[in-house]
């Protein structure tokens, strides 16, 4: 009996113990994309799945970061305007690399991204991806500090005075709300996070296409305007002008005839 009751906890651990799997998918000096299952999903992931390159170029560049600041810096700086969370060197390394992923990645799994930092000033940018059913593309993004070793005192001190950085969006009418966004997935509260509802984006984003500029007008008769008009006018008044020419003469030479 010693026996069953020593090994019955071991087997509660064993059971509610999930470990996390990461499968690498790609790995540069531009950075890295890894496919890893997650506790936090609170659904499954509508995955495999498949965007065109154009709709992730657009949708990266629409997301941009906005920082909260603490009391002590609202008193001695102004609020910083948002900024784009991916430089174009970033978009351009992400596209291709994560049309792949969501056509490789499970319903059990996230999509990771490490971005490096480039020559254009851009930091590294760390996060993971996932889209859900119906249509919610779901961008989490880490705080830089979870993956590297530089933690100094100035940068510290700077985080502490900084509240939390806020991801918004060039369409807003696409944003989910927090509290329909949290049925998806649960994020760290360390990490900001956007949930976009991309079938309410304007259709130049959702399409490959832009819409054509309407044709011109064409008139009804080639060679023809609208002075069309003045034109036939003046015609009519030189016409006229010169039959009374022509009646002047035929009176003056009737005058001047010896009967």
């Amino acid at each position: 009996m010693g026996v069953v009751y020593a090994s019955f906890p071991l087997l509660i651990i064993q059971c509610t113990w999930t470990p996390e799997v990461k499968t690498p998918l790609h790995h540069s000096s531009q950075g890295r994309i890894i496919l890893q299952t997650s506790s936090g999903l609170n659904v499954p992931p509508n995955h495999p799945h498949t965007f065109s390159e154009s709709f992730i170029r657009q949708t990266l560049q629409g997301i941009s970061k906005a920082q909260e600041l603490g009391l002590l810096q609202e008193l001695i700086t102004s609020s910083p305007l948002p900024r784009p969370v991916f430089s174009p060197g970033q978009i351009n390394f992400l596209a291709p690399q994560l049309i792949r992923a969501f056509s490789q990645a499970t319903s059990e799994e996230l999509i990771v991204f490490h971005c490096a930092g480039d020559n254009e000033g851009a930091s590294q940018v760390n996060g993971t991806i996932a889209v859900f059913a119906p249509s919610i593309f779901f961008l989490t993004l880490k705080n830089s500090d979870d993956y590297t070793g530089n933690k100094s005192k100035a940068s510290s001190s700077s985080r502490n005075l900084q509240k939390h950085t806020t991801l918004l969006f060039s369409q807003k009418q696409a944003v989910l709300p927090a509290k329909e966004a949290s049925h998806f997935m649960q994020p760290s509260a360390k990490d900001s996070w956007i949930a976009i509802n991309y079938e309410a984006l304007s259709p130049s984003v959702t399409s490959n296409h832009e819409e054509s500029p309407p044709p011109p007008l064409v008139s009804p008769h080639p060679g023809k305007n609208q002075t069309e008009g003045p034109t036939l006018q003046e015609q009519l008044q030189d016409l006229r002008e010169k039959v009374n020419e022509q009646a002047e003469e035929i009176q003056r030479l009737q005058q001047t005839t010896p009967h």
